[in-house]
């Protein structure tokens, strides 16, 4: 079969490579995989974990075309949950399975999506419903992200949030903080594409940090300051703005992850007894929550998809993004 393969940072090829051993008997073919922010973060050789040679790709929905696991049947569509958790160790077993120390992940411990044909458990497919595309699908993992970070109390309804990027994920927080019944959601970003997109979307409050004073205007639209402010931004700058935004005994929910290490003035932080609160992936029951969001078309996520592709174009899609090119998610069809 086919995948994009990085070979080496910032080389990525079209490759024939041994098609894969269905695990618990479930194979897929790749109908829609997103690129994501981690893939150009390994792209350009600085990401943690995935090294090259690595076929990339982590947000996944496909059709099964065998499968000897009676919850799975040929033709069934399905988005893939990225995570394979031990569900034996002390984390898994106190409901944090997205925190095992053994999981494995596309391109770390299990092979990336972007290629034709992916096996996996049935555990970790969730069903696709009529009328949804895979392009769809494909969505429900960054939602997922989205939804977590959120939850837990973290945003509930009436409450005032500011996001801080307004690209795929963050994009997505503010449309998730929308349904969980924030009061405010702001969003500054100093992309205009995506700032159009956001207006577009109906969040009316949208800043761009390079020509407005963002803590001012936060000021004007939350006297006190935002209830919650989440980072979904790897700029340095971006948390010295949050703990600008914050309100006292507010919370700062930290999503990415930067790039190196960081000098912030935590003055603010012990003044106004801000909670700072970090946010990886998310839980099993995480991610059915964002499918059934995207199944029931709570949040239509079809704005958020720029372009669908063939997989023949993965290196130049990466060199694109890499560039700067005005795009919110872009997909990879393996079967093109």
């Amino acid at each position: 079969m086919r995948a994009a393969v990085l070979q080496e940072p910032r080389q990525v090829s079209v490759v024939d490579v041994p098609d894969p051993a269905p695990e618990d008997g479930v194979l897929l073919r790749m109908r829609a995989v997103g690129l994501c922010g981690s893939d150009l973060h390994t792209w350009r050789g600085h990401h943690p974990f995935r090294k090259p040679p690595v076929v990339l790709g982590h947000e996944g929905a496909g059709e099964v075309v065998s499968s000897a696991d009676p919850a799975c049947s040929v033709g069934d569509r399905v988005a893939v949950l990225p995570a394979l958790s031990c569900w034996e160790c002390t984390r898994c077993e106190a409901g944090h399975p997205h925190l095992c120390a053994a999981k494995r992940v596309p391109g770390g411990g299990w092979p990336g999506m972007l290629s034709e044909y992916f096996a996996a458990p049935a555990r970790v497919l969730v069903p696709l419903a009529d009328g949804i595309g895979y392009d769809e699908g494909a969505l429900i993992e960054p939602l997922a992200v989205a939804w977590h970070c959120t939850s837990g109390g973290a945003v509930t309804a009436g409450d005032s949030v500011a996001v801080l990027g307004g690209g795929p994920i963050g994009s997505l927080v503010a449309a998730v903080s929308q349904i969980r019944g924030a009061s405010t959601v702001l969003v500054s970003d100093v992309k205009a594409y995506n700032r159009s997109f956001l207006a577009q979307q109906g969040v009316s409050q949208v800043v761009d940090p390079l020509s407005d004073d963002l803590p001012a205007v936060g000021a004007s639209i939350c006297g006190d300051g935002f209830d919650v402010v989440v980072v979904a931004s790897g700029h340095p700058g971006c948390l010295a703005e949050a703990f600008a935004l914050c309100r006292p005994r507010g919370t700062v929910v930290l999503l990415p992850m930067f790039a190196g290490r960081l000098t912030v003035d935590l003055n603010p932080v012990v003044l106004k007894e801000i909670r700072i609160q970090g946010s990886t992936i998310y839980t099993p029951a995480d991610f059915r929550a964002a499918a059934r969001l995207v199944n029931d078309r709570v949040l239509d996520v079809r704005p958020y998809i720029t372009d669908v592709v063939a997989l023949d174009r993965t290196p130049e899609v990466l060199n694109a993004i890499d560039a700067g090119a005005d795009h919110l998610k872009i997909q990879i069809d393996p079967t093109r």
